[in-house]
């Protein structure tokens, strides 16, 4: 979900897919902590698919920094379980 929101970034809607990311991430029941921690990862996500916008395209730089988007999010998810 996160690649598919980079490429509706290049094509200069940042915003389309943030709706359905939070609903989906923060309406899972997690601690406050988890929750805030999300929510910071989400505010940062968003930031970068509107410079994404800017630049009108979609670098490998941009996809590097999507997985450790991934990786950061799945480890605030993670260590919410453990």
């Amino acid at each position: 979900m996160l690649k598919e929101g980079l490429f509706w970034a290049a094509l200069g809607r940042p915003s389309e897919v943030m709706p359905f990311l939070r609903g989906k991430l923060l309406s899972n029941g997690f601690s406050d902590n988890a929750r805030r921690q999300l929510e910071w990862l989400l505010d940062e996500l968003e930031r970068f698919y509107e410079r994404v916008a800017c630049c009108g395209r979609v670098e490998e730089r941009h996809v590097r920094a999507i997985k450790s988007f991934h990786r950061d999010i799945v480890s605030v998810i993670s260590s919410e379980r453990a």
